[in-house]
């Protein structure tokens, strides 16, 4: 039985480009996100060089259904990658501040949902699957933001699920790590365009962090 890389957010940019680089490590590849034909898409494409690649649909703002779609996957999981955070775009793809004057309460919980909620609760599905594995052998990745570590008032709900997420991964890195689960976030500190040479090198920096012995694991790595 292959060993499974789920992502969760496989979007065109950095979910993509991270699954097409455990998939050529001979993962069995799980593309999860809300957009079912898109997910088709860019599976069909990793299919098309060899990959084994399939699809879920999930609303990350749904930590219950994150949960659950973590848990389907069976024994087989030994990689999880939760890549979420909410951006807003007009009309013609401009991205928008949002300070708290923007948001309504609406706005700010489903954010904080899909930027830690269904982090969390991915994390806590993945632990059982994750412990059956030879220790050192199965990682959570990730993907954190430099908004984590310089947080702004005009992206403040980002600010901070991407805070949570990087605290999250150094909490979690010392007692994971006596259980022999790599806990590892890379922290993004640009905007990284779909279908780009800067995905391909963060989708590295992960599989870098999945590749260090044991001996050498850290929690965190930098891509600016």
């Amino acid at each position: 039985m292959k060993p499974t890389f789920l992502s969760i957010g496989a979007g065109p940019g950095i979910g993509l480009a991270t699954a097409r680089r455990f998939a050529r490590e001979g993962f069995r590849v799980v593309l999860s996100a809300r957009n079912a034909e898109r997910l088709a898409a860019a599976a069909a494409a990793l299919s098309l060089s060899g990959a084994q690649a399939e699809t879920r649909t999930v609303d990350a703002s749904d930590p219950a259904a994150v949960a659950r779609l973590v848990a389907s996957i069976g024994p087989s999981l030994q990689v999880l990658h939760y890549n979420t955070g909410v951006l807003h775009y007009d009309a013609d793809a401009k991205l928008l501040t949002r300070s708290i004057d923007d948001e309504s309460e609406a706005s700010l919980q489903s954010d904080l949902q899909i930027n830690i909620g269904s982090a969390f609760a991915a994390v806590k599905a993945a632990l059982p699957a994750l412990r059956s594995h030879e220790q050192g052998s199965s990682s959570i990745l990730l993907t954190g933001g430099g908004l984590g570590v310089y947080p702004s008032g005009d992206f403040l709900s980002l600010s901070v699920g991407k805070a949570a997420v990087r605290a999250a991964s150094l909490a979690l890195f010392e007692p994971m790590k006596a259980e022999g689960i790599h806990v590892a976030t890379v922290t993004v500190s640009r905007l990284v365009s779909p279908d780009s040479e800067h995905a391909d090198a963060v989708a590295e920096a992960f599989w870098q962090l999945y590749a260090q012995p044991r001996a050498a694991w850290t929690a965190e790595t930098v891509f600016a």
